[in-house]
């Protein structure tokens, strides 16, 4: 029995007993020098623009001087490069090429810095909106400069504390996808976190999450924009009795009109978007005066148009280049999202701004008892030997898992990968399997992650 099962079978007070203890430590890694940082990091938000651009110029000269004489593909990339074309600079960002998912997930230890032991680093799987599956690693002084940002412009600029009481709405199994009763949460009284489960978000439960707030005495949400826009909206329809909160803060995925109105309305007070990636190459949230402001200490963001052509703002996908990690850099790193930046001034403060975030996320799929699933991503672990996927709801209870194996990929896997969509989905699913040489493409060249097929 794996760690999530044994988790999910152990009584409620155990299950908060561990979030608790998981909350220390997670405070704990935070916490170096955290006061100042966040000292500096209010500063930085009355920087003129000139102040940014000088700032970030150095950072960025700084890192890229360090990946290309300490990060082993780096350095042999640089080496190519010079025998190649000997005017090229590695300080000079422009002179640097995209730095593409496919290129990392074939080497990822070719990234990590001389020196450094990867198993004091803090990994980060993920398989992002392709479904293929990725391996990043985190130092210590990019989590606590990251959490401070965190806290500097997601919580401060929106009038929250550290020691406000939230409750998470994200995706992680703490109790069995089948469990119909509640408690669907557990308590983490470390970090004054409820953590609800994405899962079980039925019009059945809705009333079960509302007490759950009020009894915790929650003051503001975090998660996805999907399951906090279903507790608004069914609570709505159901005509309950809504708690007044002080925020909601989406993540992970894109918000929409429809589903800022909503939740503004059923929990009275505003939405605060963020959009950031998982790597830590940047981050950005919206402020109170409207604006999705980057992070200038996080890194530097730029665009690639259609034709490949990369620009300083404008409409195109994400490359980022990060400033925080050295243990393994990312230098115009290809995240696939598309964004409209903006790098003139909009307000105060001078940072550099998203006008709009175009793509970021893949579909939902609706379950028969009305939930709506989102981020189905960790269903492909990092270690399932595959290349791409693609998952389909065909209907209600069908779904097609497309796959292009990688070497190695075997009946394990796909039993892996089915249990872990039912664990998300539902049990009483199923599941086929089709094996494809590439996933069929759109017109843009890309492909969904998820594609629902139910209306």
């Amino acid at each position: 029995m794996d760690k999530i099962k044994l988790y999910q079978k152990l009584p409620f007070f155990m299950k908060n007993l561990i979030a608790s203890y998981r909350g220390y430590q997670l405070v704990k890694l935070r916490a170096l020098n955290r006061d100042r940082y966040l000292s500096e990091i209010k500063e930085h938000d009355q920087w003129t623009k000139n102040e940014i651009r000088a700032f970030q110029k150095i950072k960025c000269e700084e890192m890229l001087d360090h990946a290309v004489k300490n990060v082993p593909y780096y350095r042999e990339l640089w080496k190519d490069i010079k025998e190649t074309d000997p005017s090229k600079n590695h300080l000079n960002l422009k002179d640097w090429p995209i730095l593409e998912k496919d290129t990392i997930r074939s080497n990822a230890d070719a990234f990590i810095a001389d020196g450094v032991d990867k198993s004091k680093l803090t990994h980060i799987p993920t398989s992002g909106t392709s479904g293929k599956p990725m391996n990043f690693y985190l130092d210590r002084y990019t989590i606590t400069y990251w959490y401070a940002m965190y806290e500097a412009r997601i919580r401060n600029w929106n009038g929250l504390k550290e020691t406000d009481r939230w409750a998470s709405v994200a995706g992680q199994l703490i109790c069995d996808i089948d469990q119909k009763e509640p408690p669907f949460w557990v308590w983490n009284s470390y970090m004054n976190q409820l953590y609800v489960s994405s899962y079980h978000i039925t019009p059945k439960n809705i009333s079960h999450y509302l007490k759950a707030f009020k009894k915790y005495k929650v003051e503001y949400l975090l998660g996805y924009v999907s399951s906090m826009y279903n507790l608004a909206a069914e609570g709505l329809k159901q005509n309950l009795e809504m708690p007044k909160l002080k925020s909601a803060i989406t993540t992970a995925e894109p918000l929409y009109d429809f589903q800022r109105t909503t939740i503004e309305e059923a929990f009275q007070c505003k939405v605060v978007e963020t959009y950031s990636s998982c790597e830590f190459a940047f981050g950005s949230n919206a402020h109170p005066n409207g604006q999705i402001y980057l992070w200038p200490e996080a890194g530097i963001v730029e665009v690639a148009d259609q034709n490949g052509n990369i620009h300083e703002s404008g409409k195109g996908e994400v490359l980022a280049t990060g400033f925080l990690n050295k243990a393994m850099p990312l230098i115009r790193y290809r995240l696939g999202d598309t964004v409209n930046l903006n790098t003139g001034i909009k307000g105060k403060p001078e940072f550099d701004y998203f006008e709009e975030i175009i793509g970021r996320t893949d579909d939902l799929v609706l379950t028969r008892d009305g939930k709506f699933v989102g981020r189905l991503d960790p269903v492909f672990k990092s270690n399932i030997k595959i290349k791409e996927s693609q998952i389909i709801q065909e209907d209600l209870l069908n779904f097609t898992v497309r796959i292009v194996p990688d070497i190695g990929f075997g009946e394990d896997d796909e039993k892996s990968i089915t249990s872990r969509l039912k664990d998300r989905v539902g049990q009483d699913i199923k599941v086929q399997f089709e094996k494809l040489e590439q996933i069929p493409r759109g017109p843009n060249g890309k492909f969904k992650a998820v594609v629902s097929r139910v209306k």
